[in-house]
């Protein structure tokens, strides 16, 4: 059973942080210009919006810059523009690749629901400033043109069965909720620091203990749990 525990979280540590959407995905392009959002399709599907950050060559990727994003772009905007997303997610990863250290916000919701939350991510004060001053070098947003991912299960790992596929995005938006919760509440208890990346350097120095001292119970267990503390099948 340890062993399973084990790889219960290496699981849901890839699901959160690297493994939510196949990086071969073309990458997203300039979302269609706000005067055209009367006229785009009602249809719902995946949409996504992505934050490079930089990394300089030899350096450890910047966590805490996915956790300012986190604070201070994607918690206002999911705040703004709930009614329009049923399902959403986060997507981390930090490969020595040329897709580099990546946060997305990914969400399901019709072209309208997305275009305005295009508009609130592009009107951010703060992300001004991080494209600004170089620490995040490019934005970017999905082809509201297209469909792509039409279905709930369509961004899930094609590998899984149909009904993990099917139910897996309700489990990492909790997940995703979670951490964006923390990122929030942390936040505010290091208000007293003025420079925001000093602040959010704070918070994930903090996130980091917690789920060290409590993530083996406040999840893990409790996942175990509710699967009936059923053994799983681990493949190397």
């Amino acid at each position: 059973m340890k062993i399973g525990i084990r790889m219960l979280l290496l699981l849901w540590l890839l699901g959160i942080a690297a493994c939510a959407v196949p990086v071969t995905r073309p990458a997203p392009v300039a979302g269609t210009d706000v005067g055209t959002v009367a006229a785009l399709p009602e249809t719902e599907g995946w949409r996504r919006v992505q934050f490079r950050i930089a990394r300089p060559q030899g350096e450890a990727p910047r966590w805490y810059i996915d956790a300012l994003i986190g604070g201070e772009i994607v918690a206002p905007v999911y705040q703004h523009n709930q009614q329009d997303i049923p399902l959403w997610r986060i997507h981390r990863r930090a490969g020595n690749d040329a897709h580099g250290h990546v946060l997305s916000f990914i969400f399901y919701t019709s072209p309208p629901g997305a275009q305005r939350i295009y508009q609130d991510i592009r009107r951010n004060a703060v992300l001004a400033d991080l494209l600004a001053t170089g620490q995040v070098t490019w934005v970017g947003y999905d082809d509201l043109t297209q469909n792509d991912s039409p279905l709930v299960e369509d961004t899930s790992d094609p590998v899984w069965p149909e009904p993990i596929r099917k139910s897996w995005p309700a489990l990492i938006m909790g997940a995703s909720r979670m951490w964006l919760d923390l990122v929030t509440e942390l936040a505010a208890t290091h208000s007293d620091t003025a420079d925001l990346v000093q602040r959010y350097e704070l918070v994930q120095q903090d996130i980091t203990r917690l789920w060290a001292e409590q993530g083996q119970h406040a999840v893990l267990h409790h996942l175990a749990a509710l699967f009936a503390y059923q053994p799983l099948l681990i493949r190397y």
